[in-house]
């Protein structure tokens, strides 16, 4: 009986650390394609998972004074991940933020790459832009799939989004 019991803990040990380590168990995780995965705040260790999967950077759209950004920034560092830092206030995101989350995900030094916030929101508004400007997908198209990354309930961002797209739209 004492053995039965000893398995059986050994064996959710097993399965409780490779879900900790499982990049899909990341809140709102979505791969995009190729280049690019989304997400919520991974955990620490699961940056090696990310890793393990070809992320080359990680790409953080949270201002540092919402959580221990330094952890993350160490940890992606050790691992010889690009790390780069975005901050991005959730009720006052700027224009000059999207410019440079479109630059920083153009080059390709830094893909594939995994972009997160909190819960994939704030990504979710800055992927529909460069879905829009960049990979040239209609705006209907573009909105339906950052609902998926994480864009729900959320009318201040989507609106932010549509805002940029018709001010940066080429003519």
């Amino acid at each position: 009986m004492n053995r039965i019991a000893l398995f059986i803990v050994v064996g959710l040990l097993v399965i409780a650390a490779n879900g900790q380590q499982d990049p899909s168990s990341i809140r709102n995780f979505l791969h995009v394609n190729d280049q690019f995965c989304t997400g919520g705040q991974p955990k620490v260790d699961q940056l090696e998972s990310l890793k393990a999967t070809g992320v080359k950077a990680i790409i953080n759209l949270r201002t540092p004074e919402e959580y221990n950004s330094a952890e993350e920034q160490a940890k992606a560092k050790e691992l010889g991940l690009r790390y780069i830092n975005i901050p991005v206030v959730y009720n006052d995101p700027k224009e000059e933020e999207a410019t440079e989350f479109l630059k920083v995900t153009d080059d390709p030094k830094n893909r594939p790459a995994f972009i997160h916030c909190t819960a994939a929101i704030r990504v979710a508004a800055f992927w529909m832009i460069r879905r829009v400007l960049r990979d040239n997908w209609s705006i209907q198209d573009a909105e339906a799939e950052a609902e998926k990354v994480g864009l729900r309930h959320t009318e201040h961002l989507r609106q932010f989004a549509l805002n940029y797209i018709e001010h940066h739209r080429k003519k």
